[in-house]
């Protein structure tokens, strides 16, 4: 069976393919908690096996996960399921779990409803969405006797919206992730390079002062008001952080402050006080940083420990506490790689799309893949998945259009066996 005989298979699959994503979103890995991965792990490790590979479960250690600071329940189960025949390896990576469900949704999000040739369901875009593509994609090239051109390493990861310590991460580091290609499924259906994506810090600062009746204030320090020194030097540097550019050409949207990356800073939280006849003990403030390839994470900590150090110096709080959280490296690759310009050969065949519509970028978002970077130093990191500008990613009636869905599919057998 030649590739176009395949493409119409993975057509005739649509009630299959239908089947599976309903199956995948149905266990709700909604993260925070974070519950339900070992049931998901067992429904796909079955999948696997009906299609000759070999499938190891892996946990993350409790001590790891816990680094990550959310409420989680539940053990960090990972899926890697392999074929082998001494080829090239080649990683795809899909993560299983969802973020949390908000109101105004207009369907089960767990149930997999179709409408107008779209499928709804919380991760249908991001990512799980992707699973049952590549799932679809497996069947086809084993029943139609397509020989791969590489060994298939598949794994199946958790955590990947909160960071800190996705399962990839753990995988990388334990040598899950061999040196070779990387397809991390949750890229897009429209005609993008995938260059970079911004890593992601959060930092928390605790301004102390002391209570008192608001009556007699001058017995007390307002930990709000002293707090205010420090968000005024947090606000300068967000002026000069915000000047930066990276060489990464940036996304082409309505006010961007430049056509290229560049950081962002933003004080996204505060907290202070409990009523209004107490003067506040406690103010405390969240930053959320996002920083460009360019930029190092030990920099970023230190011109932030600066500012806030200088608001202290104006300040008459009786302590400050400051704690960062890593939640994700910044990620940059080489979109011109032999591997890279193979999936982009399968996309334009299978799409339609020409060499003069795509579109190289860099992301504000982050990845966990740019642990995996960290980690092993490849750059030969592919993003394609199921998802469009207006699949709703995040967000509340998030879906995939089915057309999309085998269009994966059929990018994933083009890049496996041509």
């Amino acid at each position: 069976m030649n590739f176009e005989e395949a493409c119409s298979k993975v057509d005739s699959k649509e009630e299959r393919l239908i089947e599976l994503f309903r199956n995948i979103i149905g266990v709700d890995t909604t993260v925070p908690p974070g519950r339900n991965y070992d049931k998901l792990v067992s429904y796909l490790e079955g999948e696997f096996r009906k299609l000759s590979f070999d499938c190891e479960k892996v946990l993350v250690p409790e001590e790891e996960w816990r680094q990550i600071p959310y409420p989680l329940e539940g053990d960090r189960i990972n899926l890697v399921a392999k074929k082998t025949n001494g080829l090239t390896p080649v990683t795809i990576y899909a993560h299983m779990d969802v973020v949390p469900i908000e109101e105004g949704w207009d369907v089960d999000p767990f149930a997999g409803v179709v409408r107008d040739g779209k499928i709804y369901g919380r991760g249908a875009s991001d990512m799980k969405g992707s699973i049952a593509s590549l799932l679809i994609a497996l069947e086809v090239i084993k029943e139609s006797g397509l020989k791969p051109k590489f060994d298939i390493n598949c794994t199946l990861c958790t955590d990947e919206e909160i960071g800190v310590f996705p399962g990839v991460y753990y995988l990388a580091r334990k040598g899950y992730i061999p040196d070779g290609p990387i397809i991390c499924m949750e890229g897009m259906q429209e005609p993008l390079d995938w260059l970079a994506s911004a890593g992601c810090v959060d930092v928390a600062i605790k301004v102390k002062g002391r209570s008192c009746h608001s009556g007699m204030n001058f017995l007390g320090v307002n930990a709000i008001e002293e707090a205010v020194p420090i968000l005024d030097e947090l606000l300068n540097l967000k002026r000069a952080v915000e000047k930066r550019e990276s060489s990464v050409p940036g996304a082409k949207m309505p006010n961007a402050p430049s056509d290229k990356m560049t950081p962002m800073f933003n004080i996204d939280i505060i907290k202070g006080g409990v009523k209004s006849n107490i003067v506040p003990s406690e103010c405390e403030i969240i930053v959320n940083r996002r920083y460009i390839p360019e930029e190092k994470y030990e920099d970023i900590t230190r011109e932030i420990e600066d500012a806030i150090e200088n608001g202290k110096a104006r300040s008459k709080a009786l302590a400050v506490e400051t704690n960062f959280t890593h939640i994700y490296p910044a990620i940059k690759v080489n979109p011109n790689t032999e591997y890279a310009l193979k999936m982009k050969e399968g996309v334009k065949i299978v799409q339609g799309y020409k060499d003069s519509d795509f579109v190289a970028m860099g992301l504000s978002g982050s990845t966990d893949m740019a642990f995996v970077q960290m980690v092993t130093h490849n750059e030969n990191i592919i993003f394609r998945g199921t998802g469009r500008s207006d699949s709703n990613f995040h967000a509340k009636n998030e879906f995939a259009y089915i057309r999309d869905l085998k269009a994966l599919a059929k990018e994933l057998i083009y890049f496996l066996t041509q």
